[in-house]
């Protein structure tokens, strides 16, 4: 076979005895309704999240595209529009309003968008190349049957950063306007930036260029950084964008919506804001997260089938039934029925799937109202902290009470308890706004009933007093209250002692404290642990390792235990340490010994030292000198391919250390 070059393997056409398995059995035969039913319930929650982050900035990018419009009408020379976003440190919100621009932009402007950052090109010439090579590309704002998906120019070749391309290329396209957004506008070179600017501003008689710039400092820094024949070549315009903050909470808000089939836990959805405040990054992060929650909860829990509402319990197998039993909940749920004697009910759950199939549809359906009702009580404080505080920007965002609520510390904790205490001390025009705010929530009929009732004996107490005008006082009110001074046994006394109120006073302060009793019996009802819910771990997604492990993942400490605890990774009985220590041994892999003794070496280690320090640990093994010395330059070359050594001038024998273990 040396001298042939190739030859043809034709194998004997003969099926194997064994069958395979061609269908999924078990928990995974419920795969690929699974993947359907995520499918669908992504695509409902991606359009709610994609209707608010459009809401967010619509009145910005309306007059973004009113600016920009009137600039293409204009078809001035003289300078380049520019559109200035001023959005503060977070430049992350920069992304969501340019892609908002170019999804409501007018087909028939004809406009192209091109995005530009400080890592797109080193020089101008990387910069003109990219800029054209993005321009001249396929993009969704021309609608045309004739668009190629690479722009195609007749006659002469030009080098690829010619603008004369460009202009080839809007004249061919009948273009309006050629839209550059420069993302990270700081992080650009001062001087790249300015010649940039003034090359494009000999262009615009042939090429309609406009700018949308990104500020996070002000706008004397960035006149600052640019030449004076830069900023003759622009004529700008500032625009106000909403903070990141805010985009995060309207994502929030579309994901906790009622109508939600799958709620995210507190544990995942804390380390998710975490994550967004710690690293300052586009919303799309944050959506992808909770994508990415969606996908684990539907991928990775087979029991998630139930969740969609058009499964038949015909299309579920029993081994699903039989996790179902299997649930923590629906073993407490079943000792409870057995508490009360409830034998026939609960024999046909442990028996009958098509009775178990029925409960569980109405408890997910359920355990999904009493997560809604939850929402609307986190937003019942939210109003009680905004007229308490009297200040929006200092009130905790509604995200961290759904945290507080899901994990069960809201309800009865020392928040609500103050927030109740303030609301007994307010004045009547305070606690009128506080009655219209919470009526003004989705609060159950019965509730809002007590509460239209109490706000129109509370119009009457404050029209029938006698000085119109001025406002009722509470008892509980610390300001009624006065300090008298005694002195016994020359020794001077403090004592507080209430001052005397009206009857109207005294009438609004019991109207009040009836309020607040409401108030109080509501979450005390309504927040409740979700936990303790019946099938909770359907509906209820609250795992954060596998969400930490894909957005934070920390591969150099996986690395660094692989190799200095390889026992934990291969669980064999050679590689186990003696009581507990870890020991060096022959019969670990060659890499984890060789990691070992780099471990204890100084930054220049003798490969020589190395190499005769290794012979000792093997010993006196079946291996020749040879194979140890394979085994050896192997492992040298893997540490060298994971960045922990290197080569060194100083000394042709010896290799430098590049990382220290825990750094």
């Amino acid at each position: 076979m040396e001298y042939e070059k190739c030859y043809a393997f034709e194998p004997e056409s003969v099926r194997p005895a064994k069958r395979r398995k061609i269908e999924s059995q078990g928990l995974h035969a419920s795969w690929r309704a699974r993947h359907e039913a995520y499918q669908k319930a992504w695509r409902e929650q991606k359009q709610r999240i994609d209707a608010e982050l459009s809401s967010i900035n619509f009145s910005t990018v309306q007059e973004l595209t009113t600016f920009l419009d009137e600039a293409a009408q204009s078809n001035s020379s003289e300078a380049i529009p520019t559109a200035i976003l001023s959005t503060g440190p977070d430049t992350s919100s920069h992304t969501s309003v340019i892609q908002q621009l170019s999804r409501t932009q007018n087909a028939q402007a004809r406009r192209v968008f091109i995005s530009i950052s400080a890592t797109t090109g080193a020089n101008l010439k990387a910069l003109l190349k990219a800029t054209i090579q993005k321009a001249t590309s396929r993009n969704e704002g021309i609608d045309d049957e004739e668009d190629d998906s690479t722009f195609q120019r007749k006659g002469a070749k030009l080098l690829n950063y010619d603008l004369q391309i460009l202009a080839d290329y809007v004249r061919e396209k009948r273009l309006q306007q050629v839209a550059i957004a420069i993302q990270d506008t700081e992080a650009f070179d001062s001087d790249l930036l300015s010649e940039l600017i003034e090359l494009l501003g000999c262009w615009l008689d042939r090429i309609p260029f406009a700018f949308l710039f990104t500020v996070a400092t002000s706008l004397d820094v960035l006149q600052q950084r640019l030449s004076r024949g830069a900023i003759k070549c622009l004529k700008g315009q500032l625009f106000d964008v909403a903070p990141s903050e805010d985009e995060v909470e309207r994502a929030f808000e579309a994901i906790a919506n009622s109508s939600t089939s799958l709620w995210i836990g507190p544990e995942l959805m804390s380390t998710a804001l975490e994550r967004q405040s710690d690293y300052i990054q586009s919303i799309d992060s944050f959506v992808g997260a909770a994508q990415y929650a969606y996908m684990s909860a539907y991928y990775g829990n087979a029991l998630s089938i139930f969740l969609d509402s058009a499964i038949k319990a015909s299309e579920v197998s029993a081994d699903h039934f039989e996790a179902l039993r299997n649930l923590d909940s629906f073993r407490d749920y079943c000792r409870g029925l057995l508490d009360n004697n409830a034998i026939i009910p609960l024999r046909a759950l442990l028996d009958s799937d098509d009775s178990l199939f029925k409960v569980v549809g109405a408890e997910l359906s359920r355990g999904g109202e009493a997560l809604a009702n939850v929402m609307i009580a986190v937003e019942v404080v939210r109003e009680l902290q905004l007229w308490a505080q009297g200040s929006r920007a200092t009130v905790p965002s509604k995200s961290k009470l759904y945290c507080q609520a899901m994990a069960n510390k809201l309800a009865g904790s020392s928040l609500v308890r103050s927030l109740l205490l303030s609301t007994r001390k307010a004045p009547s025009d305070a606690a009128m706004r506080t009655l219209t705010a919470v009526m003004g929530v989705e609060i159950p009929k019965d509730l809002k009933q007590q509460c239209a009732k109490i706000k129109k004996e509370l119009t009457e107490m404050v029209m029938n007093q006698p000085n119109i005008g001025q406002t009722l006082r509470s008892e509980d009110d610390i300001k009624n209250s006065t300090l008298r001074t005694t002195v016994v046994a020359q020794k001077v006394e403090l004592s507080k002692q209430k001052s005397t109120l009206s009857k109207q006073d005294a009438a609004y302060t019991a109207l009040l404290r009836r309020f607040t009793d409401l108030l109080e019996e509501y979450l005390n009802k309504t927040l409740i642990d979700p936990k303790s819910l019946l099938f909770h771990e359907i509906f209820l997604y609250d795992l954060k390792s596998p969400h930490r492990e894909t957005f934070t993942p920390r591969p150099r400490h996986a690395i660094e235990r692989a190799l200095a605890a390889p026992h934990d990774y291969l669980d064999c009985s050679c590689c186990a340490p003696e009581q507990g220590d870890a020991t060096l041994a022959a019969s670990q892999p060659a890499t984890a010994v060789l990691y070992q003794l780099y471990l204890e070496s100084g930054s220049l280690i003798n490969v020589s030292d190395l190499w005769q320090a290794f012979q000792a640990v093997l010993g006196d093994s079946e291996q020749t000198e040879e194979q140890q010395m394979a085994l050896f330059l192997r492992a040298l070359a893997e540490m060298r391919y994971l960045g922990l050594v290197k080569g060194t001038r100083k000394r042709a024998d010896h290799i430098a250390k590049v990382a220290w273990k825990g750094l």
